[in-house]
């Protein structure tokens, strides 16, 4: 019979990051969660991964998922057994969710608690995070939940959770194509005008206050950017179109989700299913396949469950 000598299970949320102008900066978390369970085996054996959901056919199932090589970075070397991962995915792979930093959260998490006591300081671990992730913006509220901001100081990540009002929850249009960021981020120029940073930089001030406080009127221009989107927009058909027609069926604003291909758009009261239906239609315009989902917003981060 087989023998359990560890088990421990972590649940960690989707994200959305940038929000428009807070660009490698912004990131919400969303209630759309990821569930890892790892267990310790008694006995030789190789390190197994199954997967449930999201990814199931096409990620890898041993040493190479990322799951594994993050809760490796904090494992001991030698174990007195062999490894089983049994993730559930719901968090779509590759369209601007946060799912490769879902992943290192959540390896690192299981890795540390395994044997029960948490074996680093989670500021260790969020910044082990951010190191296989490359960047802070989705690690941050997928460890802390709801709104922050973040930034990369002399090669060290640092996040301030945000307050954001009871009343905004969020819409997600998801085209059925994969971005990866690698050729989101290589679309991006390597210089822009000063016109265009003080663009963002006043909108990504003011859209924090209007967040916090629940202010809807005007969000949609704050959510305006010109570091990102515009130079993306080539790359997922149908964009402007799907953020202005959010917008035009009663969404505060609409921005793309973090690299993309997904557009995020915030939503107060009931719009919720006129602003899916909106997106979807605009994404068909253009011949792109997608399904929207509406998410509120997750307060917990990351989340040890025994």
């Amino acid at each position: 019979m087989t023998k359990i000598l560890a088990r421990v299970t972590v649940s960690v949320p989707a994200s959305t990051s940038n929000l428009g102008p807070g660009f490698d900066c912004l990131g919400l978390a969303l209630d759309l969660r990821n569930e890892l369970t790892v267990e310790l085996i008694e006995g030789p054996g190789v390190t197994l991964v199954e997967i449930h959901g999201e990814g199931a056919k096409t990620l890898p199932r041993g040493e190479a998922n990322m799951l594994v090589q993050a809760a490796r970075l904090v494992l001991p070397k030698r174990l007195p057994g062999h490894l089983v991962f049994k993730t559930v995915n719901r968090i779509p792979l590759a369209r601007g969710l946060g799912s490769s930093a879902a992943a290192a959260v959540a390896g690192l998490w299981a890795g540390a608690h395994l044997f029960g006591t948490l074996s680093r300081s989670e500021d260790e671990l969020e910044a082990l995070a951010v190191k296989l992730e490359g960047h802070p913006d989705n690690v941050a509220p997928c460890v802390h939940g709801g709104l922050t901001a973040s930034l990369l100081l002399d090669g060290r990540s640092s996040a301030q959770r945000l307050n954001i009002h009871p009343s905004f929850s969020a819409v997600i249009g998801v085209p059925d194509f994969q971005l990866a960021t690698k050729k989101a981020r290589a679309a991006l120029p390597k210089k822009v005008p000063l016109a265009d940073a003080v663009f963002n930089t006043s909108r990504a001030i003011l859209l924090v206050r209007a967040l916090e406080t629940g202010r809807t009127r005007g969000i949609d221009a704050l959510m305006d950017d010109r570091l990102h989107q515009p130079y993306r927009a080539r790359l997922v058909p149908g964009l402007l179109g799907a953020l202005a027609a959010a917008v035009r069926a009663g969404a505060s604003g609409a921005a793309l989700s973090g690299s993309g291909p997904s557009v995020f758009a915030l939503v107060s009261g009931d719009s919720g299913r006129r602003v899916g239906e909106a997106i979807r239609r605009a994404f068909a315009a253009k011949r792109v396949k997608s399904r929207s989902l509406e998410l509120t917003v997750d307060h917990q981060g990351v989340r040890v469950e025994r």
